[in-house]
């Protein structure tokens, strides 16, 4: 298996290391020293010895076990390829019958190739070209004398003689000797050449052979083999196949870097175990792949190092599963602008809103800072990962079904029972893989056209025939490309910290860019899964013994986060910036909705001449509010003479759910972090518009004219509406601590 370049070998599978070689490829002193050591009577026996049979027989007949017989050649190549090496006088029998078989049937050359071919040599080297690399890193033609007679002695006892091994080098030194003696006995070599050969100092060359580069990505590209061959796993391990991969060696070197790099910084915070996978949205290759921090770390729980946390393990991915909500959200109509209610709710609609507690809630989920923040866009909903909201859009516009296949479309494998997760769905409740999510974001990232994951670029059999191509390959449209734009557009808020004061500082990268975030309840599981027109990066961080990590001073955005920003950088440094085009069925239209990065909050319909602020908005064509927004003529007198609520919340939900709605109005949920959000006093009774065309306000109720309180204990703005569309100033608060 190949690096995408087909120049760096990443590893060979086999079910035993060998590489072929003629007979004419093997030099003359290892023909001899070979003959010398096992069978000196070679070209001229019958395939046995017959001397070694009758000693055989003896020995079992007096004892009752083998304990001697030496065999030929042959012998040995029949015991390897055929009848085993079970110690038995009818294992010898058949032995010694097949070895005069063989004889009648192949040349003594092709024999003794065969043999040079398919002997054990120790170190996981079979045939004498692969011992040659293992012990000396030498082809056979650069082999000494000396070299040569301690190969050629060593299937004795591969184990016992092995050279590496310091309590084997006297052994080995000894049978090296004994096979010189062999040699000049038979003529092959001199006594002075024998000598010179025996006081070679043994220097074995060490070379790792079972080395092993981007090691969890490798046991991939052997699954993938194994499903394209359709065939167990010998004809993998056996076939002769070439596999050239997607792997991007140097950004795998970034990859595997920047893990090791942010796992240290993040230990204190008890962090020490983290996966990241890197897909090429366009044709779903896999770039990059690290499946845990250290593949060789086997005795640290936290770590586990050969178990695959990217491609294998099963971790709740959090936040980041919203996406699956709220793309789901958009295919039913609802609109970056459409407004839900960030109230706390009961969402079974048994608990008294101002009496909630673990005894009386059925379904009541927290958002990260436990704060409320009233009426929120999807897209605010979705920039500050708020997570009733989200299960508001869940239950109101997505359906738990819908979003489930929405998921399994975009390319989540796992098996989701609707019943099991409920409307926990959206707050990542259900366990995925992050390769999975990683390749589900890239159908975003290449405007809603899935292409499958694959390791493998092109497979050629032993012949050098290419039997399989990464080609023609199905390009599926599972959202249409406005609506992946719609939800990109926001998730690129998270990586602009003049839209996200959240997460944008953690996460910018310095060019257009997609994210979201995730961190389950318990602190087990944080991730992050982001995009760029050409990349896509998904990121876990944890411990694979489900050991919590520090919930102080810690994030989704400070851990895998900020490792996906250092990744992102890195990896696309030598890129070109790009953006996504924008589809001929998005259009733009003001909505009523605060500006800036603490804005987000409004009515999300159109503005009036009356609306306090506006902002631009992105749409399906079809789908933009024509609906304009009256803020500033509720609570004043109705034809009947009755009035009108001081403020509607318009949102789409069964009735009984008002009443949280109204407790928020109330200011009992309104939140220590309300970031100075709903300064202009859009909580309380307003003045009545005067009648003329020109509007202007009446009087305030008191007759003073001064401003009403904020209920959110921000400043107070005066209550003359401005002009339609002109933004209203943000006062400037610090964010929480950390992001949630």
């Amino acid at each position: 298996m190949y690096d995408r370049t087909g120049q760096t070998l990443l590893y060979q599978f086999e079910t035993e290391r060998r590489e072929i070689v003629t007979l004419d490829q093997v030099p003359q002193q290892v023909i001899d020293a070979t003959l010398a050591a096992e069978d000196k009577t070679f070209w001229t026996n019958p395939g046995v010895d017959v001397l070694s049979i009758a000693r055989a027989v003896r020995d079992d007949l007096l004892n009752r076990d083998v304990v001697s017989g030496a065999s030929t050649i042959t012998q040995q190549l029949v015991k390897r390829r055929i009848v085993g090496d079970e110690v038995s006088i009818q294992r010898k029998i058949k032995e010694a019958i097949l070895a005069i078989e063989v004889t009648r049937t192949y040349s003594k050359q092709q024999i003794l190739e065969l043999y040079f071919n398919q002997i054990y040599y120790g170190n996981q080297a079979y045939g004498i070209k692969a011992a040659a690399q293992a012990y000396f890193g030498k082809d056979l033609s650069q082999l000494t004398l000396g070299q040569s007679a301690l190969l050629a002695g060593l299937p004795q006892s591969p184990s016992s003689l092995d050279p590496s091994q310091p309590e084997s080098l006297q052994a080995a030194t000894a049978r090296r000797s004994y096979v010189l003696g062999q040699m000049v006995e038979m003529g092959t070599i001199t006594e002075d050449q024998a000598a010179a050969a025996d006081v070679e100092p043994i220097k074995v060359a060490g070379v790792q052979i079972t080395q092993i580069t981007a090691p969890h990505f490798v046991f991939q590209v052997r699954n993938q083999l194994q499903e394209l061959l359709g065939g167990d796993q010998g004809a993998v391990m056996t076939g002769g196949y070439k596999v050239i991969t997607t792997l991007d060696l140097t950004k795998q070197q970034i990859a595997e870097r920047q893990v090791r790099t942010w796992v240290d910084k993040l230990k204190d915070r008890n962090v020490w175990n983290a996966a990241l996978v890197s897909i090429d949205p366009r044709s779903g290759e896999v770039l990059s792949y690290v499946g845990s921090v250290d593949y060789y770390n086997r005795d640290d729980p936290r770590v586990q190092g050969q178990f695959d946390d990217a491609g294998i393990g099963l971790r709740q991915p959090g936040s980041a599963f919203k996406v699956f909500n709220y793309v789901t959200a958009l295919k039913n109509g609802a609109t970056p602008a459409t407004v839900v209610v960030d109230a706390r709710t009961d969402f079974t609609g048994k608990a008294d809103p101002k009496n909630m507690n673990k005894n009386t809630c059925g379904y009541c989920p927290e958002n990260a800072d436990q704060q409320y923040h009233g009426p929120v866009t999807m897209r605010q909903a979705l920039r500050e990962s708020r997570n009733v909201p989200a299960v508001k859009f869940l239950s109101q516009y997505s359906g738990i079904e819908a979003t489930i296949q929405t998921a399994k479309d975009m390319g989540i494998t796992t098996p989701i029972d609707p019943a099991q997760v409920g409307l926990s769905l959206t707050l990542g409740s259900k366990e995925v893989k992050l390769v999975d999510m990683t390749s589900a974001y890239g159908v975003l990232a290449n405007m809603g056209v899935r292409v499958a994951p694959t390791y493998i670029l092109s497979v050629e059999d032993a012949r050098g025939n290419v039997v399989w191509e990464h080609k023609d390959y199905e390009q599926k449209r599972v959202l249409d490309q406005g609506i992946a734009w719609l939800m990109t557009d926001i998730l690129k808020d998270m990586t602009d910290p003049a839209k996200s004061f959240i997460f944008g500082s953690w996460t910018t990268i310095g060019r257009p860019a997609a994210l979201k975030t995730g961190t389950t309840d318990n602190f087990k599981d944080v991730y992050a899964v982001g995009y760029v027109p050409t990349l896509v990066t998904g990121v876990w961080m944890g411990n694979n013994n489900g050991e919590p990590m520090s919930s102080v001073d810690f994030s989704s955005a400070m851990g895998p986060g900020q490792l996906w920003q250092a990744y992102m950088k890195e990896a696309l440094a030598d890129t070109p910036k790009s953006d996504w085009p924008r589809p001929d069925n998005i259009v733009t239209a003001r909505v009523v909705v605060a500006p800036g990065a603490y804005g987000g909050y409004g009515s999300g319909l159109a503005p009036s001449a009356l609306s306090p602020f506006s902002i631009t908005e992105n749409f399906i064509r079809g789908t933009q509010p024509t609906q304009p927004d009256n803020w500033y003529v509720e609570g004043c007198p109705a034809a009947d003479g009755s009035r009108k609520p001081a403020l509607q919340l318009r949102e789409k939900a069964p009735p009984e759910w008002q009443r949280y709605t109204d407790a928020w109005v109330a200011g009992a949920n309104a939140g220590q972090y309300s970031y100075g959000r709903y300064s202009w006093n859009v909580l309380g009774s307003q003045p009545c518009p005067s009648p003329s065309p020109s509007p202007s306000p009446s009087p305030s109720a008191s007759g003073s004219g001064s401003p009403a309180p904020s209920p959110s204990g921000g400043p107070t703005l005066p209550v003359t509406p401005p002009p339609s569309g002109t933004p209203l100033p943000i006062p400037t608060v610090a964010p929480p601590p950390t992001p949630p």
